[in-house]
């Protein structure tokens, strides 16, 4: 039986059950029916029908990469060379404390995340034992991060913590050189040696997106969502704005796709039209960070360690395709960044992939 047709047995089942009752009564006089209107049965299963798209959980797996794999214009092994996450996140709709979490804002709702996440940077030179001082620090950053989110019809809050390791105990060394001596024709990292010195890491992240309504354009649908945001920590601190449009069949009902440089939009619902099986679209964005810290190239915040001049402004072009078939999504986008720090040659690209699974519940 469809869920929304039990809901309305349930609905009126109480009432008949009570004429039932008194038919066995004797001389029990018969009252008016217990009626339920068509329009509070209406917004029964509309309440039902939210509920149901809204409470969804997630799993999503990330990979960045400069190398060959998924990055499909250059293979490179430098700088922010590999990044990997997996992500669970919940969907609710705040029932009894929607006014708390969001006031002011209409019919809002809400996620939350956890995800484990590392990201791993080293020399343009790996061969090298000791690479130039002025080239970008080998480093690492393994992060704990639980993230809350609001959104309504046009406007989605992101807000995160990290916690985590840099330096060696973020495991990166040791993960790039076993990915090296398994992977065929890959050379040897060899400056792991001069990498930042081990620190714990606190992070917080805002980001603030807005999304247009939808428009068509040759039987296409599209949208913008600017963003602006910024984080504060020992890792970074930094200011962000840009800007994505979207472009496809089926565009969800969400914030953005997922990515691990960014953030997954845990307040959709698992589907972006229920009657559809099936969503593609591709998008493009842009972003620029006012960088005031990046510990990365800065070096570390309590200990001595190497580091290289840093670019104050760094821009960020993004294009990427987002499939969806029933409740798997996947993911591919390549990245155009601007220099990241003074000695740096020109910008850097990068692959991205991304894979979960989304359901209700």
């Amino acid at each position: 039986m469809p869920a929304r047709t039990l809901l309305l047995c349930l609905v009126c089942l109480p009432a008949a059950g009570r004429q039932l009752e008194l038919l066995d009564e004797p001389n029990a006089a018969m009252p008016p029916p217990e009626v339920v209107s068509l329009d509070e049965r209406v917004g029964l299963m509309e309440a039902f029908a939210d509920r149901e798209r809204y409470e969804a959980q997630s799993v999503t797996i990330y990979w960045d990469n400069d190398g060959t794999y998924p990055n499909l214009f250059s293979n490179t092994d430098r700088y922010y060379t590999s990044g990997q996450g997996i992500e669970v996140g919940f969907a609710f709709d705040g029932a009894g404390i929607a006014d708390r979490l969001a006031p002011g804002w209409e019919e809002p709702r809400f996620g939350v995340g956890l995800s484990l996440e590392q990201h791993i940077y080293t020399s343009e030179y790996i061969t090298q034992v000791n690479p130039p001082l002025n080239d970008h620090p080998y480093g690492g950053w393994l992060s704990l991060n639980l993230a809350f989110q609001r959104a309504d019809a046009t406007r989605h809050d992101h807000f995160e913590l990290g916690l985590g390791l840099t330096g060696q105990w973020s495991g990166a060394e040791a993960v790039q050189k076993f990915i090296h001596s398994v992977v065929p024709d890959q050379e040897d990292p060899e400056g792991w040696g001069t990498q930042q010195a081990s620190e714990l890491a606190v992070n917080f992240t805002y980001r603030r997106t807005w999304r247009t309504e939808k428009g068509r354009v040759f039987g296409a649908e599209f949208d913008m969502l600017p963003t602006v945001g910024f984080d504060l920590g020992n890792v970074f601190i930094r200011a962000r704005g840009g800007a994505m449009v979207r472009v496809g069949m089926v565009l969800p009902d969400d914030f953005g796709p997922a990515s691990l440089l960014g953030f997954k939009d845990h307040t959709a619902g698992a589907f972006a039209d229920p009657c559809r099986d099936w969503s593609l679209y591709g998008y493009l964005s842009v972003n620029a960070d006012a960088v005031a810290r990046n510990m990365f190239l800065d070096g570390n915040t309590f200990a001595d360690s190497r580091s290289t001049d840093r670019e104050d402004l760094v821009g960020r072009l993004t294009v990427g395709v987002v499939a969806r078939w029933k409740s798997a999504y996947l993911g591919w986008a390549q990245t155009w960044e601007t220099k990241t720090f003074e000695a740096q040659p020109n910008g850097q690209t990068y692959g991205s992939v991304v894979l979960g699974c989304q359901w209700r519940f």
